[in-house]
């Protein structure tokens, strides 16, 4: 699936009720079927794996649907109930591109509360698979925020970034884009920043 190095932004990707199911359940301590607590789980940084040479060490919650295991398999493997309650969203964003058939190669949740910086910074620049050449992001907006999603036109390590686009977080706002893209988070300022993100290839 090639993106044509386009970035894609559609809002209200779902219907408003869904909209607010997701936040509810993500933000609100709602639960899934009346009985499934959502659960974070805390990272040391947000962005790379804890003691990679690049963490900045900015801490946030993260919870894993479907999980990837490298570049010999076709999809990944869902690890979490709550994984089918995304699945609606992510067929509206394939339609929205014509794309049939794809495979679900990683979903992830980032959930992101301020830092009290004082300046607005940037989380280190990254792709989300490094083994693999051809797939692409949908990253799901669950709340409206600051921390701009930013992505760049690089596709590989830079010792200086070029902005593509900016994408402002806005519930039920989806932005599509090619994996190989170079991208990164705005911290937020002012607000919890929740997202989905899949990888689909």
């Amino acid at each position: 699936m090639k993106l044509n190095k386009k970035v894609y932004v559609f809002d209200d990707i779902i219907d408003v009720d869904s909209q607010k199911d997701i936040n509810n359940l993500l933000i609100n301590d709602y639960e899934l079927d009346g009985k499934y607590p959502f659960p974070w789980y805390y990272i040391d940084d947000i962005t790379l794996r804890e003691g990679h040479p690049r963490s900045q060490r900015r801490p946030g919650f993260t919870h894993e649907y479907v999980k990837y295991y490298g570049e010999d398999e076709i999809t990944g493997k869902q690890v979490s109930r709550f994984h089918r309650i995304f699945i609606p969203m992510l067929q509206n964003a394939c339609r929205k591109l014509g794309i049939m058939d794809v495979n679900v190669l990683q979903g992830r949740s980032f959930l992101q509360v301020p830092l009290n910086l004082k300046n607005r910074d940037v989380d280190t620049p990254h792709i989300d698979i490094y083994d693999r050449d051809n797939f692409f992001v949908v990253l799901y907006y669950v709340c409206d925020s600051d921390g701009d999603t930013i992505i760049y036109n690089e596709r590989k390590e830079s010792k200086k970034y070029t902005i593509k686009q900016r994408v402002t977080p806005k519930q039920g706002r989806v932005v599509i884009f090619d994996g190989r893209l170079f991208h990164t988070a705005e911290q937020p300022i002012n607000n919890t920043r929740c997202i989905v993100n899949y990888n689909l290839g």
